[in-house]
């Protein structure tokens, strides 16, 4: 058992945590959630043994073997297998002395090598380890290439590999799907549920935390509460926790403003002066408990396009690669104003090719890609968080970039991301990943685009800055091409899914379980369409001839669908916060309302849609 007692951590003369106590039992998967800044990285760090506490005691089973993964880019000129299965080290150490004994022909260590090498797994080790690489999404081919071959990415990846394949009682793993597509989470997921020791994760990904967290370890920044459950579950009991708190803080003010009533009137009556004496006592006494802090609420402002074009974009039997080698061929893809498209598959298998064919960094190879006059492009990749100068202020660079924007009017919209204040007027460089991710979309949503291509753009955003963008983009009226690895935010975001799987790019009908399920191989195909798609689109003109009464229906479902998800978000961020009962459940009605809404109008469209096609 891991056990907190009395507790205090500190960084310099901040104060992270307080008297903080908890007990996570052994075998237990615990998610570590709260706001950034809050001590879980320090938490972390005091469990893997790398910093002391402030008092008190943090106590891990001495016993224990603690495994996390090395944040520094791994550098290697092992191979992939070799540098992976290097994590399981007893076993590189019998290995290493069975070499040794070879060398200098002694039998006797060589019998005694074979026992425990059977018992350490060494026959199979190596097919359990090619496994393993292959379920973070590395091809047989990748296996026998240096560790310094690949991007920094899949060098994450195999720092990943290395740690899980170690014989560890604890298992420490700090936002372990930022480097991962969405297959490689689910199957981390699948992996991780098999954990037989105690393992503890920091992750903002809240279905992943809901997937494989027996319990939720809050940090507020005072303290740390260990609650049972995933991330949902913890978000109802503080939910009631909050609302109980300030029930009692309630009851406490009435009695001291009863108190306090009594000292006002008798305190000058010498007939009373006793009695107010004593009220005076019970006042200083009286105390209830603090009512847990809830996170701010963070709201982003999302510029309207500067101008709306429908079509937006489409692509006609387009195919596009790199060179000579073609990655995805005889892609049809129709944007048009208010569309919200995911796309599923694997890293590697061409997502990004699809997204820089969209954006018109990769020009099609056959085909059309059709991109009107008044195009405007939001692309938001990895990079562009990377290449942030780290000189230059975020004012500045704001200004630089958007030079419509006044002082003031630029200083108002860094505020609504988190940038305000002093923070507008000091230089990036030693920002946090999320609060330059915060920055980019910032920058990126400035510019007023009519299409945003979002390339997991919530990679190092806490829940509070993800829900932030579920909202800002349930207002964006033009058209969202979205990857992530956060089913939530493509739950709340996206309509409709294409599946980019073996060059082709197909629409999967299913829903992200059916996607789950299928990856498992307990899914039908049938969710996926073959080659050919999509329908090819039906020319613009065309579109523009269809009847008043289908274009007001489709209108009418767009707003339906925008009320549906800004009543998700809503009920999401008031459940992560700490919302009051009262509270999370007018929300949960306002969403039932929203989505039977929703359903009407796509049932009207969809019948009004029909008798179009037949006219």
């Amino acid at each position: 058992m891991i056990r907190a007692s009395n507790m205090t951590l500190a960084r310099g003369a901040r104060i992270l945590m307080e008297r903080a106590n908890f007990d996570i039992p052994p075998g237990a998967r615990v998610g570590f959630v709260g706001r950034n800044g809050t001590g879980k990285s320090s938490l972390f760090a005091a469990l893997s043994g790398e910093l002391a506490t402030d008092a008190g005691d943090l106590i891990v089973p001495p016993t224990w073997v603690r495994a996390s993964v090395a944040q520094h880019m791994p550098q290697s000129q092992d191979s992939a297998l070799n540098y992976a299965l290097a994590g399981d080290e007893l076993l590189r150490a019998l290995r290493i002395r069975w070499e040794h004994a070879q060398e200098h022909g002694d039998g006797m260590e060589l019998a005694h090598l074979a026992s425990d090498l059977d018992h350490a797994g060494h026959w199979d080790a190596d097919a359990r380890c090619a496994q393993l690489l292959r379920g973070l999404g590395f091809a047989d081919s990748d296996l026998s290439r240096s560790v310094d071959e690949f991007s920094g990415g899949w060098r994450m990846r195999l720092a990943l590999a290395r740690t899980l394949m170690s014989r560890s009682d604890l298992l420490l793993l700090d936002e372990p799907t930022n480097h991962l597509d969405l297959d490689t989470v689910l199957w981390l997921e699948a992996w991780l549920k098999r954990y037989s020791g105690t393992l503890l994760v920091i992750s903002h990904d809240r279905d992943f935390l809901d997937s494989i967290c027996t319990h939720t370890l809050y940090l507020d920044g005072t303290t740390a509460q260990l609650y049972t459950g995933g991330f949902s579950a913890f978000a109802r009991q503080r939910a009631a926790h909050v609302e109980q708190a300030r029930r009692e803080a309630a009851q406490v003010d009435a009695q001291r403003a009863h108190l306090q009533k009594f000292i006002d009137r008798f305190k000058a009556k010498a007939s009373k002066a006793r009695q107010a004496q004593s009220r005076v006592k019970a006042l200083e006494k009286l105390s209830a408990a603090p009512i847990p802090s809830v996170e701010s609420e963070v709201h982003w402002t999302m510029p309207a396009p500067a101008k709306l074009p429908d079509p937006i974009l489409s692509l006609d039997a387009a195919a596009a690669g790199y060179g000579a080698r073609r990655v995805i061929s005889d892609v049809n893809l129709f944007l048009a104003p208010g569309d919200r498209l995911g796309l599923l598959g694997r890293n590697g298998a061409g997502k990004s090719t699809l997204m820089k064919l969209l954006a018109g960094v990769l020009e099609a190879q056959a085909g059309e890609r059709r991109a009107p006059r008044d195009l405007s492009i939001g692309y938001f990749a990895q990079s562009q968080v990377e290449e942030l100068p780290s000189d230059v202020t975020p004012l500045v660079l704001l200004r630089e970039k958007e030079p419509s924007f006044s002082d003031q009017a630029a200083r108002n919209y860094l505020g609504g991301f988190g940038y305000g204040g002093d923070l507008a007027t000091t230089a990036i460089g030693p920002r946090s990943g999320g609060e330059k991710a915060r920055l980019a979309l910032a920058l990126l949503l400035a510019r007023r685009p009519n299409l945003l291509l979002l390339d997991e753009p919530t990679n190092h955003l806490d829940m509070a800055a993800r829900a932030a963008l579920v909202e800002a983009l349930a207002d964006f009226t033009g058209a969202v091409v979205m990857v992530s690895h956060d089913r939530s935010l493509l739950e709340s975001v996206c309509d409709r899914f294409v599946r980019v799987y073996q060059g082709a790019v197909g629409e999967y009908t299913g829903d992200l379980d059916d996607y789950a399920k299928l990856l498992r191989g307990e899914g039908s195909v049938a969710a996926v369409a073959p080659a050919e798609p999509q329908a090819k689109p039906v020319e613009h003109k065309d579109r523009r001839g269809l009847s008043n009464q289908l274009k007001r229906a489709e209108e009418a479902l767009d707003r339906a669908s925008a009320t549906e998800s800004a009543a998700q978000s809503a009920l999401d961020r008031a459940a992560s916060h700490g919302g009051s009962h009262a509270e999370l459940a007018h929300l949960a009605d306002a969403l039932k309302a929203a989505s039977a809404a929703r359903e009407k109008a796509e049932a009207e469209w969809l019948a009004v849609a029909e008798r179009a096609e037949k006219a």
